[in-house]
């Protein structure tokens, strides 16, 4: 089980709290807390930066702003799209993605899985 502060900080915002190794969570005042919510909540945040991986791709990709504006200064002199062209190419290599709940479902049921396991173990 990994606990996070992003998933603590949206879970209880005003809560008093230290995480010890990832996993270990101290309350420091009288929240009470679920781990199950958690551990679910940490495996939808997960997810959420895995979709957004395309957004990162594209951006370390995509030609230079100065690039971009000397790319469309000359498709509008020249009448072409060498522009539009590269943007699109970008695009193209690493589509958008989005969230899908079936998925967003059963990682927080694994999620869900793991915690008993270790509360067995």
């Amino acid at each position: 089980m990994r606990i996070t502060k992003e998933a603590i900080d949206e879970l209880y915002p005003n809560t008093a709290y230290v995480i010890k190794n990832e996993s270990v969570l101290e309350i420091l005042d009288d929240t009470v807390v679920s781990y199950e919510d958690i551990v679910q909540k940490v495996a939808e945040l997960d997810y959420q930066e895995e979709v957004k991986e395309y957004q990162r791709q594209r951006a370390a990709e995509y030609p230079s702003m100065a690039d971009q504006q000397d790319m469309q200064f000359h498709d509008a002199v020249n009448g072409t799209t060498t522009w539009k062209d590269a943007i699109q190419a970008v695009k193209d290599k690493y589509p958008k993605k989005k969230m899908n709940t079936r998925t967003l479902n059963k990682r927080k049921k694994d999620a869900l899985a793991e915690l008993e396991a270790s509360r067995e173990s």
